[in-house]
């Protein structure tokens, strides 16, 4: 047995010599690495840990300033005032209300769905038929969808977390609980089988095979729980120091010549504006300051709010709304990274997995109830307008605009597409309003 241990020692010794001379630090060892965290399978670590940040998610998210920030921001930034759907039919008579039907269905859920999304890490929306034949959508909490529910179905099937999927890795359906847990009079029964067909799963994988998402706020939740304690107890002392003006030292017990409440050997007393005293031999009087060291605390807090600012993907301004700092320069800069990085996400999370998928699905009921007779492939394509950016300084934005269409860089269509408007929209309406002004010439 002895033997066998100092094998083990020595071949352990000898990786350790080979990983410091591979010169590759995060894969060496020593004691600067001791109780460093590793994430070894991060599919299984963000399924045991999806559920518990949620709900601390939640909490912040209500609880706290910066919290509650994070997602307000994230959920403008990518929903803003709304989408438009432009469908590519041929007909615009027939385009018009399509666009108008499908942005009166969506309009209601983007919001709470995209809050959902960045305080929950996903969200979910059943698709559901009222008795007329109508497609109705409901946004479920996610605790809805069983995450208790795992199962190995044979044949490569199986069940992850309340998502099944078949041989080739593909969702078939969802495992839904009638009620959500924590409602009012809830029943627990067994979960439904819901076809994928009829929901949408909207979330963001940060790992390839993850199942479930993981909140938005996993990355910065510790430090905003430490933070928010930090600043209140910072008020809290303040708070306090503001509750004692001065103290008075009187060797020998007389109150120094003071008036005032006595409360046992305790003498409570109150100055006058302009009062004057002569204190005798040996008193004295010391004045508290109740502010002292407390802009080296701003100054910390600051560089914490940094912190939580970059692991929440927003700039220092969007996270506290201070712009003390901040000038045109520095806000373009920062604007333009964290625009990127919004329409990377509007376009893979909410049109590529919401918007797109649910077009399709609505435009397939609708032929199925008879409401559409025309060929089917007339009403599939469809394209999706995104929230449009304000400008930081709108004279520059449109001259530099102008400029580029000028110069062959830019197309009109693009330039109006970022504005958050359709350009056959935009033609139609500068139509009317000549139109309108030569009547009145």
């Amino acid at each position: 047995m002895k033997p066998l241990i100092g094998i083990k020692r020595s071949v352990g010794r000898q990786l350790t010599r080979f990983l410091r001379r591979s010169g590759i630090e995060s894969g060496g060892g020593g004691r600067r690495w001791q109780g460093s965290p590793v994430l070894g399978a991060p599919q299984n670590s963000t399924l045991a840990a999806r559920g518990l940040t949620a709900q601390r998610a939640g909490a912040a998210s209500v609880n706290t300033p910066h919290g509650a920030r994070i997602v307000e921001t994230w959920t403008a930034a990518l929903i803003g005032k709304g989408w438009q759907a432009r469908s590519r039919h041929p007909d615009p008579e027939v385009a018009r209300p399509l666009n108008a039907s499908f942005e009166a269905l969506t309009g209601p859920v983007l919001v709470p769905l995209c809050r959902s999304l960045v305080r929950d890490g996903e969200a979910f929306v059943r698709l559901r038929l009222t008795e007329d034949g109508a497609l109705r959508l409901q946004l479920l909490p996610v605790e809805q969808i069983d995450p208790s529910v795992n199962r190995d179905l044979g044949g490569g099937g199986r069940i992850v977390a309340g998502i099944e999927f078949d041989a080739q890795d593909e969702v078939v359906a969802y495992h839904v609980l009638p009620e959500a847990p924590g409602t009012p009079f809830v029943t627990y029964d067994a979960p439904v089988r819901v076809p994928a067909r009829d929901m949408l799963h909207v979330f963001d994988p940060l790992f390839p095979g993850q199942v479930r998402g993981l909140s938005w706020l996993s990355p910065v939740l510790l430090k905003l729980r430490d933070r928010d304690e930090a600043s209140d107890a910072l008020l809290m002392q303040l708070k306090t120091a503001s509750l004692l003006t001065g103290y008075v030292r009187d060797p020998d017990g007389t109150f120094a010549g003071f008036d005032g409440t006595q409360d046992g050997s305790t003498l409570n007393v109150a100055l006058e504006p302009g009062a004057m005293r002569i204190l005798p031999p040996g008193a004295d009087v010391t004045f508290s300051n109740p502010g002292s060291g407390l802009s080296q605390a701003v100054e910390f807090m600051r560089s914490q709010d940094r912190e939580v600012a970059a692991g929440a993907g927003l700039t220092f301004e969007q996270l506290t709304g201070d712009l003390s700092d901040a000038n045109y320069s520095s806000a373009r800069v920062g604007l333009l990274e964290f625009r990127r990085r919004a329409e990377m996400l509007q376009r893979q999370l909410i049109e590529g997995q919401f918007l797109a998928p649910l077009w399709r699905r609505w435009i397939e009921i609708r032929a199925l109830s008879g409401e559409i007779d025309a060929p089917l492939p007339d009403y599939l394509p469809v394209r999706f307008v995104a929230p449009g950016w304000q400008w930081v300084d709108p004279a520059k934005e449109v001259s530099a605009d102008v400029a580029a269409i000028e110069a062959g860089l830019k197309s009109r269509e693009e330039v109006v597409a970022g504005r958050g408007r359709d350009i056959d929209e935009l033609d139609e309406e500068r139509a009317r309003d000549r139109a309108e002004g030569g009547q009145a010439a």
